[in-house]
């Protein structure tokens, strides 16, 4: 059998099952499934809004406990899956990177940013106003002539910096990361160059400062060094491509630049506290679902 290496993509027409426009809103009891219990990624944005259920959704492979009024949160390439109660009621927004450079624009969302909770806890009065925004781009979206979606696009916005306020009274910490442009520089360099380099004073060439002084910013904000960042980046990857590839051990240490498999086993040991067989074969047992 051929091996896999790569982690399956599921595209918003495959889950909709039709092709949409960059904006995709719709009632979970409609269109949602509640046993997603394959781990796959997406190359599209997700928000997950939870009214009414229970359950568990984990994403790159934090369970999360899923109760009323929350909002979890979903990125590109973050591995997940989620079995939730058949009574679960709530909606499911998807859309395309562009459909949020508008937003960013006027400040960065901080609950798509790198390391931060995927899940933000809301009242019931305050689920109840970002459930108003909703229901009024539900009923937006339909409209495709360009004023139409200009208006769904505006609509768009104003509930996501509405989920905002909320994000950053909840996770006040968070706006710091955001904010900060050496740190936004720092993540997006790690995403492109993790598998290839490792060390610090890499990141810091390219960001024009002394290693020193990223490992002190990424201390102030981040509340770990920039040596910690570039480690934990790496073993999020060898994590999901040992639950979600067929890859062998000795591949995946390849894949992520170790010329030796017993020094990737050691390392990746130190971190999770088990060796990668042991995570393949303990996280098979976790997700095993009747």
């Amino acid at each position: 059998m051929k091996k896999t290496k790569t982690i399956e993509t599921w595209s918003r027409s495959k889950v909709v099952g039709e092709d949409t426009w960059d904006i995709t809103l719709f009632e979970h009891k409609e269109k949602g499934r509640n046993d997603l219990i394959s781990p796959h990624k997406h190359d599209f944005y997700l928000i997950l809004f939870i009214e009414q259920g229970h359950g568990v959704h984990e994403i790159d492979f934090l369970p999360l406990t899923v109760k009323p009024y929350q909002v979890h949160f979903l990125r590109p390439q973050q591995v997940h899956y989620w079995k939730l109660a058949e009574d679960t009621v709530g909606h499911q927004l998807m859309f395309a990177a562009n459909a949020i450079h508008f937003v960013n624009r006027l400040s960065a969302l901080p609950f798509f940013q790198l390391n931060v909770p995927s899940v933000l806890e809301l009242t019931a009065q305050e689920y109840a106003e970002v459930r108003q925004e909703l229901t009024k781009l539900l009923q937006l979206l339909p409209d495709k002539d360009s004023i139409g979606q200009e208006i769904s696009a505006l609509q768009f916005s104003l509930l996501l910096k509405k989920i905002q306020r909320y994000y950053i009274q909840t996770y006040p910490a968070v706006e710091a990361q955001v904010k900060d442009a050496k740190i936004q520089a720092f993540k997006a360099l790690l995403e492109v160059h993790f598998k290839t380099d490792n060390q610090v004073a890499f990141y810091a060439d390219k960001l024009n400062i002394t290693p020193n002084y990223l490992n002190i910013r990424t201390q102030k904000i981040l509340g770990i060094s920039a040596s910690t960042c570039i480690q934990r980046r790496i073993i999020l990857e060898a994590e999901r491509l040992l639950i979600t590839t067929d890859l062998s051990v000795k591949e995946i240490a390849f894949e992520l630049g170790f010329e030796d498999t017993g020094y990737f086993n050691r390392y990746f040991k130190k971190w999770n506290r088990k060796t990668p067989g042991q995570f393949r074969s303990g996280y098979n047992l976790y997700n095993k679902v009747p």
